[in-house]
Formats: structure tokens, sequence, C-alpha cells
């Protein structure tokens, strides 16, 4: 292995590659990489006035930047980057106040930590790029993606914290604010906030290491101010694939609360719970975690993130309710979506009455069968008549099978996808 030092203009840049690094300086200052090297590189970029770290990886067109949570570094990302191949370049960014950033007096407002991260991505030059943020680092994705910017392919929000402000108590402030105080207090979040189960001793040492390791600005410019930043407003805005990653056990930002505060506001976000674990996803269940993205990932690169035609939604739908996947069942309903099931109840922009309803239904492994009859299209809507048959194995493993002629109406989102508005298995 072999270890470089480049420095040039306001970034210093530390490589260890396997192999021979070449890195070209351009006469226009710019500074260029042979794509085809595994390399590990830290770097320091200057920007808005303050050195910011960050820790590279791997090579291609693609990268995925890496924003960590209140009280974490560039290092939460480890476990989860370390499952990723090296066709994906990685960029993990240590906002400014934690890890091995600078820390300013003041900036630490969620526009702040924004305008750092997107310095450093233009400080890179990435050209095509996914956002991944977890809690404090999703709020601020939010706000970076909600400006729509150039080269932006699409949004996944790790246990983000919602839009929507957050009122602390001026106790519940000070409680926050003293959180990662001593090796006790941090030990104690630990065990009774941020996980459901025991991180091994190396990575319980890094979270206590990292949460010490922040300045006192940049502790107490969360719950002082961040967290009761709205951007509700702006989030509507995004209007590139969303998928949104929770854990059933989280405490912190519930999966209930983000079906109710954050999935109404970007109507075509797709959601995921993975059971058994907290708030520290990265962490408690990185392979997860690095499953998603890829499939994420995958999906944006080859262009089927979305469903681009009515007819590929509704045999989507077959697919992952015949194969009981509910998460993958409900990214193709708007989260602003209204149902009428066939006993009556009608469901309206609930994401989570409509995920528990699927689950009740799913469980008996129904399978159903949906046939096009007509489509009627006008713009970014849809109607389709469809006739419909569904088989039920009862409990004493006889077949009932029942039928009947649904209305649907599809809606094309912003980010291209064509999904369910209003879902009428009666018809009626």
């Amino acid at each position: 292995m072999n270890l470089s030092i480049t420095y040039h203009h306001s970034i210093i840049r530390v490589s260890a590659v396997d192999t021979i690094t070449l890195i070209i300086i351009t006469h226009d200052s710019n500074y260029h990489y042979l794509n085809y090297m595994k390399r590990h590189e830290t770097m320091k970029i200057k920007v808005n006035g303050t050195g910011i770290h960050i820790e590279q990886q791997g090579s291609g067109e693609i990268a995925l930047v890496f924003l960590h949570y209140y009280g974490g570094s560039s290092r939460t990302w480890e476990s989860v980057i370390s499952q990723l191949p090296d066709h994906y370049r990685t960029v993990a960014i240590d906002h400014r106040g934690w890890g091995g950033s600078d820390a300013p007096k003041s900036g630490y407002r969620i526009g702040d930590l924004a305008r750092d991260a997107e310095g450093v991505i233009s400080a890179l030059e990435l050209k095509r790029y996914i956002l991944v943020g977890h809690s404090m680092g999703g709020k601020v994705a939010q706000l970076m993606a909600s400006r729509r910017p150039a080269g932006l392919e699409g949004l996944m929000l790790i246990a983000p914290s919602p839009p929507s402000p957050m009122r602390l108590t001026p106790e519940q402030r000070d409680t926050l604010s003293s959180a990662y105080n001593s090796r006790e207090s941090v030990g104690f979040v630990i065990d009774n906030v941020l996980t459901a189960g025991a991180l091994s001793s190396a990575l319980r040492e890094q979270v206590i290491e990292d949460s010490l390791r922040a300045s006192s600005e940049a502790k107490e410019g969360w719950p002082n101010t961040a967290i009761g930043e709205d951007i509700t407003q702006e989030v509507a805005s995004i209007n590139v694939p969303v998928t949104v990653i929770s854990g059933e056990l989280d405490r912190v930002d519930l999966p209930a609360t983000l079906q109710r505060e954050l999935l109404p506001l970007i109507s075509h976000a797709s959601m995921y719970i993975i059971p058994d674990v907290g708030h520290l996803l990265p962490l408690e269940a990185p392979t997860e975690v690095a499953s998603h993205l890829l499939k994420f990932t995958a999906a944006i690169e080859g262009g089927t993130a979305v469903y681009h035609s009515p007819v590929e939604t509704i045999a989507a739908f077959d697919d992952a309710f015949n194969a009981g996947r509910v998460d993958d069942l409900l990214a193709l309903f708007s989260n602003r979506a209204t149902m009428k099931m066939t006993d009556g109840v009608v469901i309206e922009s609930d994401p989570e009455k409509l995920r528990d309803t699927f689950l009740s239904l799913t469980s008996s492994q129904p399978v159903i069968r949906n046939h096009i009859r007509s489509i009627l299209s006008a713009g970014e809507m849809a109607l389709l008549i469809i006739d419909w048959t569904l088989t039920i194995t009862t409990k004493d493993r006889t077949l009932h099978e029942e039928s009947g002629t649904a209305t649907q109406v599809l809606l094309r989102s912003v980010d291209g996808g064509w999904r369910l508005l209003i879902s009428n298995p009666s018809g009626t």
C-alpha cells in the first residue's frame, strides 16, 4: 500500500491506495483521478471559511454522499460503506464541529450544514450523486434536496429527523445539550435512547469518542436551534426518488412520526421499516442499510427507481402483494392516497394505517390477479378499470376465491413515477 499527501489550494488530501495513485492537476486548477483505482482518501476541504473533513473511497460515475447524526462522524458509516462495491464512490462528511472538521463559533443551523455539504460536492466536482442522511444529517439532506441541485439523482433518509420543528422545553434543551458531556452520559444515551440492542464494545467506544470529541458549539447547535427549524415548505419541493429507512424500535424519530410528519410532504417517498433495531441504523443494522442502499442506487442507475407507466405499477402491485412485501407494496401508493376497502372502510392520507391493513391482508398469503380492462389517461392522471381475482387459503386449507371490478386512479409524481392515488376495489 502506498501513501501520498497532496495540498492544492484549499484541499488537503491524504491517499491510501492499493496501487500507484496518479493525481493530475490541470492548468485550470481542477484535479482528476484515474477512476479504476481503488483508494481511500482523507481530505479536509475549506468551504464557507471552515475546514470540512471527509473520508472518500471507491470510484465511479455516481457518488454516495453520507451525512451523519447528532453525535456521530464520518466513521458512523464505515460498516455500511465497507459492504459497498468499489465502483461506487463514497464521500462521508464530518459536519462542522464534529469529527475532524473545524469548529467555528457559529453556523450550526440546518442551512449552514447544508451549505457546507454543498461546498464539498462542488469542490469534488460530483456530477451525479445520491444523498444519504441519518437523523440530523437526514434533515440537512432534505433541505439540500429541496433546492433541486444539479447532479442530485436520489435521496435516502435513514431514521431522519422530520422537517417539522420539534419544540423543546428549556429543561429538555439543557438535557440534550449535556447528553454528550461525559462517558457516563453518552453511555446512558446509547443504552436508553439510541439503540434497541447492545453494540459491540468497539462500536460503543466509537460512539462515545465521537460524541465527546464534538465542540460545545456543535453540541448546543442542534438542540438550541436546528432541531426547532421548520423546513416543511421546502421539503415539499423534493423531486428525486426518495427512500426512507426506519428502525422498528426507534425511540428518537419513531416510524409513526415519520409516517405522519414526513411522508405526506414527500408524496412519492417509499418507506422501509427494519425490524428489531433502534435509531443507530448504520451501526445496528449496517448490512440491511447497505442492502437497501445498493438496491436503491442500482435502480437509479438502471432507470428502474420508478415505474414509468400505470401498467408497470399494477404489475408491480401484483408482484409485491403476492410475495408479501408490504413495504414494496406501499411504495406503489402516493403518501396522500385514498383507499376504500371492500368492507367500506376508507383510509385517507394515512401511510401507517395503510401499512397495518396490508400486513393483515397479506398475512394469510393470498394471491391476487389484476387484469386491466381499460385505461383513460389525461396528462399526469390515469383512470384504470381493473378486473381482479383474489384467492385466499382458509384456516382449514381450502381455497376461497373473491372477484370484482376496481376503479384505480394513478398519478404521475414529480419524480416521474406512476403511483396509486385512489384505490377502490369495489369500483363504486
